[in-house]
């Protein structure tokens, strides 16, 4: 706010370790906010006002921005900073010019941030991180003349300096530039230097801030998609469903009808959070529904999340990095609905013991160590739980990245909860400037509520783990046994698994539950039941053209076929009773009699 702006300014330039690497000095907002309007500045959080910053926080960061580059750059070698002013009146030369060597104008940002606004004629790189920059501008300016002149811009100019010792490094181009200060510092210098409506801007639309307000409007311009009717809009902000809380760019019309919320689903979820106190004859009081709205579900699946307790937002925060980090396996975790089922059976377990085959990005495993949780404040447990007893999981997985990326998931969940601060943090593991920490130890121990006791462990193979557990003569790696077993790993060696874990009692205990993930795999099963034969042509027909989506459609054939003769054979196991769930991609639930 405007009343500490000029102290705070005057402290930051007053650190010779920041004053030496002040390129433009602070780079101030286009419009500080006063501190009569700061508190309400920024997007509601949870239906309030909330202001652009709640906190500050000073850090020590080994990169300003994560790269991902596996050889430094010298960042002093970076093209020309240039001005504002100058490249404003650049930008316009290049509007009118009809040169073929013409500057190449590029956006650094991500796509998100370049969908709600851009330079007139930038190309943006519609990258998800800026570590996936380096290729994108590689291709960008394959075979473009290496003297041909090349401008870069990015929100506050940091990006920018990377990316502008990349093309001058590694490219090996002549005539680098790079907005001085980024959009930040050109609208501020247009306003500073020009009467409102004198000189139009050439950014068109808002530019995307990384703070409570999440955007501010340079100009009217609209060119992001509202999420829920797909018209233009320049409105950004978070989903008022404090459990979603997911961003998203939505026209006023639609904030409206949708209080602020992304879906249908949501838009019942706040509604049901917000149902008036009823009293009954008996004094106590009871949610009643007078505040509740007629809604519209497109699916079940939809229906029964918006009639079910929401999750913490820590596990939307899950998704969400393991989108970033594993885009091609985001499918793979539990989501919502499953994930809330784990944990009620797993809060329904004699002890809370719970033993995890596949942790992947660790959204299975933390339903898993809350209902452990529950199940030890049920049973007034004291103290915390761990290999000896009480409430525990244990989880296995071979996959350094994804092993990596559970432990910094549990280790928030441990040391901040599930609900805005665990959320907020597990949060920044997106941010530009977070590497996740390579966890060089093959075992790795917590505590959650000073309660579950969860330990991961990094394997080469969990079917050796387990079969070694099982054996009598090796007490050393065997923990207690536990109550509930998840299987969420290799489909092709099910059966193993499962008799590994009947052979005796010393893994599972009788009458624990071993939960088994993917048994109807895609539908596929009834196929694979009925005897059919794949529409395919066969892999030596063909073997010379067949492309990734033939060999894809071949593999959960083959999967399928795996499945269906997994939940086939178990059926006919006597030692077990079988229940399969059409949840999802299929649940298998076998209790050990």
């Amino acid at each position: 706010p405007t009343n500490v702006l000029s102290n705070f300014m005057n402290c930051c330039t007053s650190i010779p370790e920041l004053g030496e690497w002040m390129e433009n000095g602070v780079n101030v907002d286009p419009k500080p906010i006063p501190i009569k309007e700061f508190a309400t500045a920024g997007v509601p959080l949870n239906g309030k006002a909330a202001p652009p910053f709640r906190n500050l926080h000073i850090r020590v960061r080994r990169q300003v921005v994560a790269d991902g580059l596996d050889t430094p750059l010298d960042w002093q070698v970076a093209g020309y900073d240039m001005p504002a002013l100058e490249w404003h009146q650049k930008l316009k030369e290049l509007k009118n010019s009809l040169e073929s060597k013409a500057p190449i104008l590029l956006d650094c940002r991500n796509k998100y941030e370049s969908d709600m606004g851009k330079f007139d004629m930038a190309e943006p790189l519609n990258t998800e991180n800026f570590r996936e920059s380096w290729d994108v501008i590689k291709e960008k300016l394959e075979g473009i003349d290496k003297e041909r002149p090349v401008m870069m811009y990015c929100t506050g100019g940091i990006r920018c300096v990377k990316a502008g010792a990349y093309v001058t490094q590694e490219l090996g181009f002549q005539n680098v530039s790079r907005l001085a200060g980024g959009i930040i510092a050109y609208d501020r210098t247009l306003n500073e230097n020009f009467s409102e409506g004198k000189e139009e801007p050439l950014f068109k639309g808002t530019n995307f801030v990384f703070d409570g307000r999440l955007g501010r409007a340079i100009t009217e311009d609209e060119f992001a998609e509202c999420v829920t009717c797909r018209a233009e809009t320049s409105l950004v902000s978070n989903c008022l469903n404090d459990n979603c809380h997911k961003r998203i760019t939505q026209c006023q019309n639609c904030r409206t009808v949708f209080h602020g919320t992304c879906s249908d689903a949501c838009r019942q979820r706040i509604f049901n959070g917000r149902l008036l106190p009823l009293t009954g004859a008996d004094g106590v009081e009871r949610k009643g529904t007078k505040d509740t709205i007629p809604t519209k579900f497109e699916n079940l699946e939809d229906y029964s999340v918006g009639h079910s307790s929401p999750p913490p937002s820590f596990y939307r925060e899950i998704e969400y990095n393991t989108k970033q980090f594993f885009p091609t396996g985001a499918h793979m975790i539990s989501g919502v609905s499953q994930g809330r089922l784990l944990t009620q059976l797993a809060s329904l377990t004699r002890e809370g013991r719970i033993l995890e085959l596949g942790t992947f990005t660790g959204y299975a495993t933390a339903c898993l160590v809350e209902g452990a949780a529950n199940a030890g404040d049920a049973l007034n447990y004291k103290g915390s739980g761990s290999r000896e007893g009480g409430p525990y999981v244990l989880t296995l997985e071979r996959d350094p990245r994804a092993y990596n990326i559970a432990t910094a998931h549990l280790k928030i969940m441990c040391e901040s909860g599930l609900w805005e601060e665990g959320g907020e943090t597990a949060c920044a593991l997106r941010a530009e400037d977070v590497e996740i920490p390579n966890i060089n130890v093959d075992a790795v121990n917590m505590t959650y509520n000073d309660m579950a006791g969860c330990e991961l462990l990094k394997v080469s193979d969990a079917l050796a783990t387990i079969e070694a557990m099982a054996n009598p003569s090796i007490e050393s790696l065997r923990p207690a046994p536990f109550d509930m077993i998840f299987i969420d790993a290799d489909k092709t060696r099910l059966l193993e698994y499962v008799n590994a874990l009947l052979v005796n009692d010393l893994i599972l205990k009788k009458g624990g539950l071993i939960v088994v993930d993917n048994v109807l795999w895609k539908g596929l099963v009834l196929e694979a039941s009925s005897g059919g034969s794949s529409s395919l042509p066969s892999k030596e027909d063909n073997a010379d053209e067949e492309d990734d989506a033939v060999r894809k459609k071949r593999r959960a054939r083959k999967l399928a076929n795996k499945m269906h003769n997994f939940n086939s054979n178990i059926l006919m196991e006597d030692r077990v009773e079988v229940v399969v769930l059409p949840m999802r991609d299929g649940l298998s639930v076998i209790r050990k009699k």
